[in-house]
């Protein structure tokens, strides 16, 4: 950690990233303008993408220690490279009171790629993860069942863990240090005596470690919060079918026949018709005239 963490005045620290991403420019922008709005950036120009986000927690009140937290502006500019892809320059601007450390700067290149990773991941889709009717055009829901064409990323999963332990990680270092000040501010206690430096000493040391076991506390629960989601909980303990079968009722419930011809005759009849077999009686045919008229 750098000695200049913190700052006396907001300073504005910027970070450029440059990612290949497949495609057109027109087409590519498109993607790119329907990624960063899932990310909670509002858009506010399109050539370049010109887009801001609020802060985000204690950033709104300036009290936050993650430099992630607080506004931020992502600009981001297309150029064809050659007939399969273009080259797209992110350019990151965080206005707060902490410096951008290179932990910082590592999390907001992971956010690039996961943009990149949305505005690709349609391409990847070859069929409905539902009914699994094959996609041909660039639909955000299946033309079959209706289903949202998504899937899960791993850039938006690392991108997660990464945030939130670049976050816990600030509040941990900086609880740490605020329980090394108290303990230097309690240390003259046990070594001079007298009631004139014990009273500021306390009145300085105890609010001092009661902030940074606050902070220690906030940093572990976010710790675990990003190690263990609630998610990823919920869906481990259901299993859900990959394909959904559609099930019609148009013809009746297959039975065991011995052949293919007993159990195809009875579709010809229905199930309310019950018709019973009479016999027929096989009558003697008189031939007295036609021996008559044979000829002797």
């Amino acid at each position: 950690m750098s000695t200049d963490y913190l700052s006396s005045a907001t300073t504005l620290s910027d970070h450029d990233i440059t990612l290949a991403i497949p495609g057109t420019v027109e087409n590519v922008r498109s993607r790119l303008l329907t990624a960063i709005n899932q990310l909670g950036y509002k858009i506010l120009g399109e050539q370049p993408i010109y887009a801001k986000r609020t802060g985000e927690g204690c950033a709104r009140w300036d009290c936050s220690l993650n430099v992630l937290d607080y506004p931020t502006t992502l600009t981001i500019s297309v150029k064809q490279m050659n007939d399969l892809a273009v080259v797209a320059t992110f350019n990151y601007e965080v206005k707060s009171y902490i410096h951008m450390t290179k932990g910082d700067q590592q999390t907001l290149t992971r956010e690039a790629e996961a943009i990149a990773a949305l505005a690709t991941d349609h391409l990847a889709i070859s069929a409905c993860p539902a009914c699994g009717t094959q996609v041909t055009d660039e639909s955000h829901f299946c033309r079959r069942c209706g289903a949202p064409l998504v899937r899960e990323l791993a850039e938006l999963e690392v991108l997660r863990l990464t945030r939130g332990s670049r976050a816990s990680y600030h509040n941990i270092f900086v609880g740490l240090m605020a329980l090394f000040l108290a303990a230097l501010t309690a240390l003259p206690i046990f070594v001079v005596t007298g009631a004139r430096i014990t009273g500021p000493l306390l009145w300085a040391g105890i609010p001092l470690g009661t902030y940074a076991l606050f902070l220690l506390t906030q940093g572990m629960w976010k710790l675990h919060r990003t190690l263990n989601p609630k998610e990823l909980k919920a869906a481990t303990t259901r299993s859900q079918p990959a394909l959904t079968a559609f099930a019609t009722t148009a013809l009746p419930p297959a039975s065991a026949k011995a052949s293919v011809t007993e159990g195809t005759t009875e579709l010809l009849f229905s199930p309310g018709d019950k018709r019973t077999p009479e016999p027929i009686r096989r009558k003697d045919a008189e031939t007295a005239e036609i021996d008559n008229e044979r000829p002797m």
